[in-house]
């Protein structure tokens, strides 16, 4: 079956390409889920080829935007704390969080990646760093809500395993071992990344951050990320709070 192609046409077009092509009315031609044309005008003819065409006139084109940072699950708990430094508010909302279920992280998932779409993000990525024990497949969730959606997504498979009875911030019921996080890391990888050219779905790996994160999970956990060809994501310097409590344990 020949894919249908799209044209839209009468938009003003911001390339956003090296060097700032604009066009004051253009088009722009989309085969399968590969952008082929861009120029201005209208499009050229399409040769007998089933085509759908969407007016664009009177609106502005450009390419999708990319979220480079979420945790998708605190959608459920916007309003809490909201005075609160980055520690205090932490503190208050780990117990919170560690309640979170499958039904939760789906709502979550989906109402923050659609609210995403709808302001013209077309790629988001998610640092999620909780995985309550029999909270369900939280990742799975999030991937199967951005393809419900149709968000190319970068999932990162986050980790804590200092609690605070050793030092750490997160009470010691949402930390894990270093050994499970790093299988499960793997299984993700295994399970969800897709490396091809235009992939919908990449796994990263992601140690949340150094007041909840040892050291030995920061170098295994980069060792990993090397070893598999995938990213590496954190926190680093977030507050005038996580400088200190750095410098202390220096």
């Amino acid at each position: 079956m020949v894919a249908e192609r799209v044209i839209i046409e009468g938009c003003a077009i911001a390339t956003v390409d090296s060097v700032g092509t604009e066009y004051e009315q253009g088009h722009i031609i989309i085969d399968g889920d590969a952008i082929v044309s861009v120029g201005a005008g209208p499009a050229p003819d399409a040769n007998g080829m089933p085509v759908k065409r969407i007016d664009g006139t009177g609106k502005l084109a450009t390419p999708g935007l990319v979220n480079t940072h979420h945790h998708l699950y605190q959608w459920l708990t916007r309003g809490y704390a909201p005075q609160g430094t980055l520690f205090e508010w932490l503190t208050e909302l780990y117990p919170i969080w560690a309640t979170i279920d499958d039904t939760m992280q789906r709502a979550g998932t989906r109402a923050g990646l659609a609210a995403l779409a709808l302001s013209g993000c077309s790629t988001s990525t998610d640092h999620h760093y909780l995985f309550p024990k029999n909270g369900g497949d939280m990742l799975g969730i999030e991937v199967k809500a951005a393809r419900d959606l149709g968000v190319r997504f970068h999932p990162c498979r986050g980790s804590m395993d200092i609690g605070k009875s050793k030092g750490g911030l997160p009470p010691d019921e949402v930390v894990e071992d270093r050994d499970d996080i790093l299988a499960a890391t793997a299984e993700a990888i295994d399970k969800h990344h897709d490396a091809s050219f235009n992939s919908m779905v990449r796994v990263a790996v992601a140690p949340c951050s150094p007041f909840s994160v040892s050291r030995e999970l920061l170098v295994e956990a980069a060792e990993l990320a090397r070893t598999r060809g995938v990213r590496m994501h954190t926190h680093l310097a977030e507050t005038d709070d996580e400088e200190a409590y750095c410098l202390e344990r220096m």
